[in-house]
């Protein structure tokens, strides 16, 4: 009997020796990722749990992660991505590994400049790759609504600008008066004329006319500097006496009754003290006796904006 007693005795020790084995760790291996925008690339985690892993990310609008292990970038910047094992009862534990994505600009090979001819023909302005040229539309219901519409693209060479009027609005085209006001340093804090461009930093005005005489003609402009308090208002330019291009116009343009279309030498600009920022900002008007009839950039007058003016249209190089 004792024997037997004995036996259980050893039999119950056993079994809770057994019953008290304790879990293994878990361990996950993995390597902080690189991903490019719009690219996926995977963790490749490890663990020696049987347990599945799983995966989450703390700025989904930086990177994403699939249920595998894929990562996504979406924009660049970094996130963190946490690994997870569960505990598998009586022999792993639960385990968490944190690492680092980091996800890179997408390399965007730059667009060829291009040069175009201003013959009148308009042609080559469709071949201008998207993105690569400023545009802007008139609201008809704008305080000064003749032009509707126009594109302007630079290079390291020159500014070229197409427009579009309503000719409705030409009813005298014994000579209308055209104006290009450029923010030519890309500096808000420079320049004025507040009249048709809310943030009143032009800083040189080109004054000529697209039609003489009643016929469409080249656009040979002369220039004028602002002279004006800082982001002023008032026609506060040099006076006609000191046009900056007595001999020789900046400016060579063509075009039809209603569309037009010109280049500005940054060269010639540069040369009577006003070079061209690779970032500027540029603005039109067309007149008639000399009262604007038609602004671009522009906007209807509403509560928060009476005037309607808006502030000028902005470019960026193309090299």
């Amino acid at each position: 009997m004792k024997k037997v007693l004995a036996l259980f005795a050893i039999m119950a020790t056993i079994g809770f020796v057994s019953c008290t084995k304790e879990a293994a760790d878990a361990t996950i291996t993995a390597n902080d990722v690189t991903v490019e925008e719009g690219a996926t690339v995977a963790i490749n985690a490890t663990t020696n749990s049987t347990a599945a892993l799983t995966y989450s990310c703390d700025k989904t609008d930086i990177a994403t992660v699939s249920a595998k292990g894929e990562v996504t970038g979406i924009k660049a910047g970094e996130a963190n991505i946490t690994i997870k094992v569960a505990e598998v009862k009586d022999a792993f534990k639960a385990a968490e590994k944190t690492i680092k994505v980091t996800v890179t600009a997408k390399e965007v090979p730059p667009t060829p400049a291009v040069s175009l001819t201003m013959d009148g023909n308009f042609a080559d302005w469709a071949e201008l790759p998207a993105g690569s040229f400023s545009q802007t539309y008139g609201d008809e219901d704008a305080t000064h609504a003749a032009l509707t519409h126009c594109k302007v693209y630079a290079n390291t060479e020159f500014i070229y600008v197409y427009v579009e009027w309503d000719t409705e609005y030409i009813s005298d085209m014994s000579w209308v008066p055209f104006h290009c006001y450029i923010n030519t340093d890309g500096n808000a804090a420079t320049g004025g004329y507040s009249d048709e461009f809310s943030d009143a930093c032009s800083d040189l005005l080109l004054e000529g006319s697209i039609y003489d005489g009643g016929e469409v003609c080249s656009y040979w402009a002369g220039g004028y500097a602002w002279i004006g308090e800082v982001n002023g208002s008032g026609w506060s330019w040099t006076p006609d006496s000191d046009n900056l291009f007595p001999d020789e116009a900046p400016t060579v343009g063509a075009g039809i009754d209603g569309k037009y279309e010109f280049s500005i030498s940054r060269s010639a600009l540069a040369a009577v003290g006003f070079p061209v920022a690779d970032v500027f900002s540029i603005g039109f008007d067309i007149q008639q006796n000399w009262n604007s009839v038609g602004v671009l950039p522009n906007a209807a007058p509403n509560e928060s904006n009476p005037s309607g003016v808006v502030p000028s249209l902005k470019v960026t190089t193309q090299k």
